[in-house]
């Protein structure tokens, strides 16, 4: 069953505005497809967040290959912001490390939680599926949702692949 959520940057920080980190998290969904059974059905990355339509092959459970892909985007992203000595955003997400009071977490980029919603319907799908995509035009980055580079929008409306394979319910 397919779900719709949204993973948010700790304090909504603007990580996702250069290819960098784009490609980290492309690369990752990428990944998940081919190796650890996600089905990636939509997704946008927005500066602040990433919202998802996502499912898994059976057998394979969802919540440990979002487990995984956020726990290797973390990663990646603060070694990305360490190579970029982005001193501000490090400062942040570790001071947001050491409230969860955890000695294995020095950077805190995802915030909890996820806020799955199953998508039940095929009339709840369509809704997600067009807030999703509509989610660059809303906040001014584009005019059509098929021109934001980072989403499954071109792929929904003119049969475009992106930089990641799709797993198309329709």
């Amino acid at each position: 069953m397919p779900h719709f959520l949204t993973c948010r940057v700790t304090k909504w920080l603007p990580v996702f505005t250069s290819e960098p980190y784009l490609r980290i998290v492309a690369n990752s969904l990428a990944y998940c497809r081919e190796r650890k059974g996600l089905l990636l059905h939509a997704y946008v990355v927005m500066p602040t967040h990433v919202h998802l339509i996502v499912s898994a092959v059976e057998g394979r459970e969802l919540s440990d290959i979002l487990r995984d892909f956020r726990r290797h985007t973390s990663k990646a992203i603060s070694a990305q912001l360490a190579a970029d000595d982005n001193r501000l955003f490090l400062y942040v997400l570790e001071k947001a490390a050491e409230k969860q009071k955890r000695d294995d977490l020095a950077r805190k980029v995802w915030a909890d939680g996820m806020h799955p919603e199953t998508l039940i319907s095929d009339k709840f799908y369509q809704q997600k599926l067009t807030y999703l995509h509509d989610n660059p035009v809303r906040k001014g980055l584009v005019a059509k949702p098929e021109y934001w580079l980072y989403s499954s929008a071109s792929a929904y409306i003119g049969g475009e692949v992106g930089p990641v394979d799709l797993d198309l319910l329709y």
